[in-house]
């Protein structure tokens, strides 16, 4: 069953200025529900790009976009923002976490904005995503205080605290040692036997081969 599909998507940048850069160029995709793929290519090859775009945090320049059956090129920013939060969870190379706040404080992020979870409910998920990711006797250790996995595994559970369809990781394993990578991919594969739907973009063949479908990308063209 299709999730995802991408028609014909450009994505160009200063459009129709000197300095235009053409991103993406005609990209053709279909993710089906529950799939894993890996999105691999070069430092300016279009795979954080395209990966904005799949994840509604850019808009394409020109092509179609359907996300579950709806065309996402006739969402409100609104509409949009709701998409992200419902649908998507957001693994970052950077890790994306505040520093400076306790774990818990972390996760609890995509539950301010969604309806999903009542308040009163709000502790109890956090718990049970925490204890699944074995990071549950953390969550009142400031983030700054904890190591390279344990940062990504947080931001794991922030990604899946509001129960989202599909995980979207840039790059999660390029600040980590070889076997902590390792645990982490092994965390996202294991979430797709659970139902979830997982997009890395990667440029470590060794994560690739770990994951389901490797798709190329280079210079905004996808080759299979």
């Amino acid at each position: 069953m299709e999730i995802i599909k991408l028609n014909n998507i450009h994505k160009k940048y200063n459009e129709g200025k000197q300095n235009e850069v053409h991103a993406l160029r005609g990209v053709d995709l279909v993710v089906n529900k529950g799939d894993s793929i890996a999105i691999m290519g070069v430092s300016g090859s279009g795979k954080s790009t395209l990966l904005n775009i799949i994840g509604c945090l850019d808009k394409m320049t020109e092509g179609d976009y359907l996300l579950d059956g709806a065309n996402i090129n006739l969402k409100t920013a609104t509409e949009l923002a709701e998409i992200r939060n419902a649908m998507f969870g957001f693994v970052l190379q950077s890790y994306g976490l505040i520093d400076s706040d306790k774990v818990i404080s972390n996760v609890r992020i995509p539950l301010l904005f969604s309806k999903k979870y009542k308040p009163s409910e709000q502790n109890d998920r956090i718990d049970t995503i925490l204890n699944k990711l074995k990071i549950f006797d953390l969550k009142n250790t400031k983030v700054r205080n904890l190591s390279g996995g344990q940062k990504q595994r947080v931001a794991i559970a922030r990604a899946l605290v509001n129960d989202p369809e599909i995980i979207l990781a840039d790059e999660p394993t390029s600040a980590l040692d070889s076997v902590t990578a390792n645990e982490i991919i092994e965390v996202l594969k294991d979430l797709q036997t659970k139902g979830k739907t997982i997009i890395v973009v990667t440029h470590d063949i060794n994560v690739a081969k770990k994951l389901d479908r490797i798709v190329t990308i280079e210079d905004g063209v996808i080759y299979y």
